[in-house]
């Protein structure tokens, strides 16, 4: 009598962990790359990420026109989820984003508080990084307080970073790069950093006061 076996071979197919942003891990030697808007956007949808490290690999558009894209009424990244408070109720970036020498063009947002590319950045607890990071034609505006193009409360380090556009706030704390720079238990803050419409900035807030005085 024969005997037949049947032998059963298995395959063990490796399917590749999904990638997040356009590749990377988020550690420090290894940092998430951000290469499109789309990249850019997850991020600020990420709020489990805002501890992670990143870095810019290209130039990105973020014109309103183009398609994907829209006109922010919050910041970008860590934004203020509660307009109807003066205090930040949201998620702090507390992160590292190397900008590599790339440029965010056309970031464009109306809303509240807390706006720009950072709605705030650091925390009582843990710091934060932006560097090398150039932000071209911004135009930000706000009916809250803390408005900036690049960050709309300072809590961390800025370094080698400038922007230019326009910024315009109707509430206090409104700078052209930082809305407000520092958080009382840090001393920290920007470096070597410039907004080519600071002055503009500068009139609208005096503008604003005596608005105001003669309002009384």
């Amino acid at each position: 009598m024969r005997t037949s076996f049947l032998t059963l071979t298995i395959c063990l197919i490796t399917i590749p962990a999904y990638a997040k942003y356009s590749g990377g891990t988020g550690e420090p030697n290894d940092p998430y790359q951000i290469a499109t808007a789309e990249d850019l956007m997850l991020l600020g949808e990420t709020p489990e990420d805002y501890d992670k490290h990143f870095v810019l690999t290209a130039d990105i558009d973020l014109d309103p026109n183009l398609p994907g894209r829209k006109v922010f009424d919050r910041a970008v990244i860590a934004p203020d989820t509660n307009d109807a408070t003066t205090w930040f109720e949201g998620t702090a970036f507390t992160g590292v984003f190397e900008g590599n020498r790339h440029t965010i063009s056309n970031l464009t947002i109306t809303g509240a508080g807390y706006l720009g590319l950072f709605g705030q950045l650091g925390s009582w607890l843990h710091q934060a990084e932006v560097q090398d990071l150039m932000l071209l034609d911004a135009s930000i505006i706000g009916s809250g307080n803390y408005i900036g193009s690049l960050v709309g409360v300072n809590g961390g380090e800025v370094a080698r970073c400038h922007s230019d556009g326009t910024v315009t706030g109707f509430g206090d704390q409104v700078g052209g790069l930082v809305g407000q720079n520092g958080l009382p238990s840090r001393g920290i803050g920007v470096k070597l950093s410039w907004h080519f419409a600071y002055i503009a900035v500068i009139f609208e807030a005096i503008f604003k006061y005596f608005q105001r005085s003669f309002a009384r």
